[in-house]
């Protein structure tokens, strides 16, 4: 394990200008303007090209009584919570018309034709389908028209429409826009409004909790101002959408009425709704996408035994949500054990695995990946065979690393190595497409790179660095807030020293988790086993980790806290009595 200071020693700079700062390092021009962003920030939808179009076409169809529009959702929150938007501002702006949604089984995204009734008017497709040309001429020529309201790259320049371009809007904020960084939820959200006062109709201001959600779940930059001024509207808003907030509730289960924070999209809500969208039967997956349309609607539940029973939209969802997750759980660890028993290399720095046998849910194989990078520190690559439109045979999947001394950039290695069709996503995180005959070439590329590289020794730039008696209380809970730090805007990562493991707890189930008082703050080390075995056993250390300061909220509420996410072991020192230092 190997730090260093990104910039300045934030353990040791003035509280009062301490924010400002941080905020500074991460691009932010004018913390003070970020922090309270106002109203003013937000663009005008008519911005947006085709904008205009788009209304005009949605306009035009709702005029005839008799037409039918369908919503086309994507398989992802943000394709969820873009899809909630337009269904919502549909079921209270239309008149007579036959308004229907579909769902993708997987994690398709995009038009599959099968799925659009002939009878259909006007298809709207949030969050997907700006390079489907192929597929919306298909449509366009049976007389359809379509409203795209998308985010995604634009993989062809082609979007001449000809003697149909009356009859399909493309709006992506990808395209001319001051803010590419918004999400599809974002884009339906501009479109909502733009409706809305097409219409003199007063907004909902709850389509703003829907659009944060697709927003932070799909990890958008949040410097820019536009995104930080729904997100933090947003949140305000949650409060008083019924199945978001019980969402929250339930995962605060021991607070009365926790205040709803951008942290809780990224750790709470997004992590409910895409266990369900991966592993939910279709049945499940209706019924969250209508809980978060009209979440107080009286549905029966489908819980065992409760047969006939009307309850709130909402309370089944949150139910569906939480037996989701823990199937989910059950499944990684499973798939974790298949890649584990098959793997036939051992001796390169990397895990690549094809999942010939399809034994693996494609739905889970990042989370997978992800397991098999933390037990083993090696970038691991999961793909399974698949045919491209070209009918060219591919592996594609999901790619997990690290940032190591050498390589902070995955992404980056991996798109310049021979047979990569693609390697979209972030840094440490993304697809891929490999072109199978050229296979073998890329393996001896890849390891020839990654056993050059010491993935065993991760590389951490830090914003303050503290010895475990000098860490300034007051800095450190700037630093813990949950309520500004975003992507875009990365929560500090801080560097503790000389941690001595006198006084501690072994928490879990398993006896896996430690937690070391430091006086006026705890060290929280989450699956340790073998640290908390040797505590046990009266075996001492000295620690230093890597981690990030936080507040907690389940048991000592409030108190501060550092949440480790790496460490490491020195001889133990045996220290005066424990003395933490405010400024």
């Amino acid at each position: 394990m190997k730090y260093k200071l990104n910039t300045l020693n934030y353990n040791e700079e003035d509280a009062s200008l301490l924010l400002n700062q941080l905020l500074k390092d991460r691009g932010i021009k004018n913390p003070a303007e970020w922090l309270f962003p106002k109203k003013e920030m937000e663009n005008s939808p008519l911005m947006m090209k085709n904008m205009g179009k788009a209304l005009d076409i949605l306009d035009q169809t709702l005029k005839i009584p008799d037409s039918n529009i369908l919503v086309v959702v994507d398989a992802d929150l943000d394709g969820y919570s873009s899809g909630a938007i337009i269904y919502f501002l549909l079921q209270h702006l239309s008149y007579k018309q036959e308004i229907n949604y579909v769902l993708h089984p997987g994690k398709e995204h995009g038009l599959v034709l099968k799925d659009i009734p002939e009878d259909t008017d006007l298809i709207i497709v949030p969050d997907a389908s700006s390079s489907e040309k192929n597929l919306h001429m298909e449509l366009l020529k049976k007389g359809k028209k379509i409203i795209i309201l998308d985010h995604h790259e634009i993989d062809n320049n082609d979007m001449d429409y000809g003697t149909y371009e009356n009859n399909i809007a493309i709006v992506n904020s990808m395209v001319d826009y001051e803010n590419p960084a918004l999400s599809g939820a974002g884009v339906a959200l501009k479109f909502a409004m733009g409706y809305y006062h097409l219409k003199g109709k007063p907004f909902p201001m709850i389509l703003y909790a829907l659009a944060a959600c697709g927003i932070v779940a799909d990890v958008m930059d949040m410097s820019y101002l536009e995104n930080k001024y729904i997100v933090d509207t947003g949140v305000k808003y949650i409060d008083e959408h019924l199945f978001l907030k019980a969402m929250i509730d339930k995962a605060h289960y021991n607070m009365e009425d926790p205040v709803s924070t951008i942290k809780d999209i990224g750790w709470v809500i997004g992590p409910n709704i895409n266990a369900v969208i991966r592993l939910g039967t279709m049945e499940q997956k209706h019924i969250i996408f209508r809980a978060l349309v009209n979440p107080d609607k009286l549905i029966f539940s489908t819980k065992r035994g409760g047969d006939m029973e009307e309850i709130p939209l909402y309370q089944e969802a949150v139910r569906i949500c939480d037996n989701a997750k823990k199937r989910q759980t059950t499944a990684v660890n499973k798939g974790m054990s298949i890649v584990e028993n098959n793997l036939t290399e051992t001796n390169h720095n990397s895990i690549i695995y094809i999942d010939k046998e399809q034994e693996l849910s494609f739905e889970l194989s990042g989370l997978i990946a992800n397991k098999l990078l933390s037990k083993y520190n090696k970038p691991t690559l999961l793909l399974k065979e698949y045919i491209n439109d070209k009918g060219i045979k591919e592996y594609r999947g999901s790619v997990r690393s690290k940032s190591v001394e050498g390589a902070d950039n995955f992404k980056e290695i991996i798109n310049g190595i021979t047979g990569v069709e693609y390697a979209q996503g972030h840094a440490s995180a993304f697809g891929i497409a490999i072109n199978e005959e050229l296979f073998k070439e890329f393996k001896v590329h890849l390891n020839d790179i990654v056993d050059k590289l010491d993935f065993s020794n991760n590389f951490y730039k830090v914003d303050s660095i503290a010895d475990f008696k000098q860490v300034n209380i007051e800095n450190a809970t700037i630093m813990a807030r949950d309520d500004i730090w975003c992507h875009g805007v990365e929560k500090p990562i801080c560097a503790i020293e000389n941690i001595p493991t006198k006084k501690f707890e072994i928490m879990g189930t398993e006896n896996q988790h430690v937690k070391i008082d430091g006086g006026k703050y705890d060290i929280v080390i989450f699956n340790a086993p073998e640290l908390a075995k040797d505590l046990l056993m009266n075996k001492r250390y000295n620690i230093t980790a890597i981690g990030e300061y936080d507040v907690d909220k389940s048991y000592n509420i409030g108190r501060l806290q550092f949440i480790v996410k790496d460490y490491a072991l020195f001889p133990f020192e045996e220290e005066d009595d424990i003395l933490t230092i405010e400024f």
